[in-house]
């Protein structure tokens, strides 16, 4: 079954030519210009489509101009990275239906909720069919939940790039003065939670606003062998249509656990400046995505001693963990098989151990390729800060069990979750109106979505 994605011609018109204007103004090459320079020096230039800025924008540039200096000057092949404002979709979706192929990249960045925009495209090359190809990387070279983040039935249809979990983080000195531990369970952390303000400083035991990230984690994470969020492997293995975890008992499950820590009465569900106000003490945990460790260990310093972990599971038994949440690189076929073979070596080169190994110290992302950690840069690294490690276990707990599902409307799916969680958080909505608002929020979303856009 495929997809058909409509988008009126004007407004496609409008955002291809406002690209145009970006491309020209960003250094990017397309057209007759690229074409001379490419038939002049005999190099092979491609296009970079990204969605990375302030520090992970500096990383980018630095592992672009890596390989540009290194296999790209070996291979004749140059690579001009283009910023395309979050998530980076929008000038692609204006190229596909014109099949403009002028003004598309060799490679973009993605993120899992715009897979479904690209998985029935005919000029998308797979990663899986690049990996047969002599002496090219290989899956086990990749985190194994990283592969299967990517994948569409038992194919990889793109190479995870940026990767990190959500976590827990605790005041270690305010636990030490309750008496209470690292919670494994929501309900070992309700329990915690007043007598954390009770016993210290914290005005609130825990602060988290759950969105669909969060409450996602949370479905996946259940069982012995995780639980799915979406119908269909969570779109793996077709297209997302429905909430499993309405049907099997997972949501319910988490929502009842989670009613604990709302009656707790130390909970805070919104989130405001998160980041400040765990490092002033305000909160004894938050929940947070791992790449978060090096903003909060420069806020706190050393005002006190602070730890990460697996979020605590929804029950003991669970196998807990976490999903890779990030990007991955794809790769556009723009009728030119160098580009295509071009293409293909910076893609290998941005999951390489080397390449990988730079977003941990600068950003807290957790390097894909499990041969990162033989460098000396990553040890140094986790020597530094040893809890750069953490993320990594947690995932690796998980496997391939856990793993974010392709979600086509993914905002809407969001705003109708974390509203009705809000509404738990702050007692205005029960846990069965809560969940109702879930059910049928979702649903409609859905099915809206799939009356625009229906599978063929």
């Amino acid at each position: 079954m495929k997809m058909k994605a409509f988008m009126p011609i004007a407004a496609a018109a409008m955002i291809t030519m406002g690209l145009t204007a970006c491309q020209g103004a960003s250094g990017g090459n397309s057209g007759a210009a690229s074409q001379e320079q490419e038939a002049g020096s005999g190099m092979t230039e491609i296009t970079f489509w990204h969605s990375m800025d302030s520090v992970f924008g500096e990383i980018t540039q630095k592992q672009v101009d890596q390989f540009n200096e290194t296999i790209g000057k070996e291979k004749n092949i140059h690579v001009t990275p283009v910023f395309q404002n979050w998530p980076g979709t929008d000038a692609l979706m204006a190229a596909m239906p014109a099949d403009d192929i002028e003004n598309m990249p060799d490679v973009i960045q993605l993120y899992s909720e715009s897979v479904n925009l690209i998985r029935d495209y005919k000029r998308t090359v797979w990663t899986e069919d690049m990996l047969t190809t002599e002496g090219t990387m290989k899956k086990e070279d990749l985190m194994p939940g990283t592969v299967e983040e990517y994948s569409i039935g038992g194919r990889m249809i793109g190479m995870p790039w940026t990767t990190s979990a959500l976590l827990l983080y605790y005041n270690q000195d305010y636990l030490d003065q309750a008496g209470v531990a690292v919670p494994a369970t929501i309900a070992e952390m309700a329990d915690a939670l007043p007598v954390l303000v009770e016993k210290t400083g914290a005005e609130y035991g825990l602060n988290v606003r759950v969105n669909q990230y969060e409450l996602e984690n949370w479905i996946e994470t259940q069982g012995a062998s995780g639980s799915e969020f979406g119908n269909n492997k969570n779109g793996h293995e077709g297209y997302m249509t429905e909430l499993s975890c309405v049907s099997n008992g997972t949501l319910d499950k988490f929502l009842t656990e989670w009613e604990k820590v709302v009656n707790s009465g130390a909970y805070k569900p919104s989130k405001d400046s998160i980041n400040e106000e765990f490092a002033a003490g305000m909160h004894a945990m938050v929940i947070m995505t791992s790449s978060r460790i090096p903003t909060i260990s420069e806020l706190v310093g050393d005002s006190f001693n602070w730890g990460v972990a697996a979020i605590p599971a929804v029950s003991a038994d669970d196998i807990g963990g976490a999903y890779p949440s990030g990007s991955g690189l794809f790769m556009m076929d723009r009728d030119d098989e160098a580009k295509k073979v071009a293409a293909w070596e910076f893609v290998q080169y941005m999951a390489s151990p080397e390449a990988q190994a730079m977003w941990l110290e600068g950003t807290g992302y957790t390097p894909v390729n499990v041969k990162s950690q033989e460098l000396e840069s990553y040890q140094t690294a986790v020597e530094a800060e040893s809890r750069l490690q953490v993320p990594y276990d947690v995932l690796m707990q998980s496997g391939i069990s856990v793993i974010p599902a392709f979600i086509p409307n993914n905002s809407t799916i969001d705003t109708v979750i974390k509203d009705a969680m809000l509404s738990f958080g702050d007692g205005t909505a029960t846990k069965e109106e809560t969940f109702n608002a879930i059910k049928d929020g979702c649903a409609k979303a859905l099915e809206d979505y799939y009356r625009a856009n229906p599978i063929e």
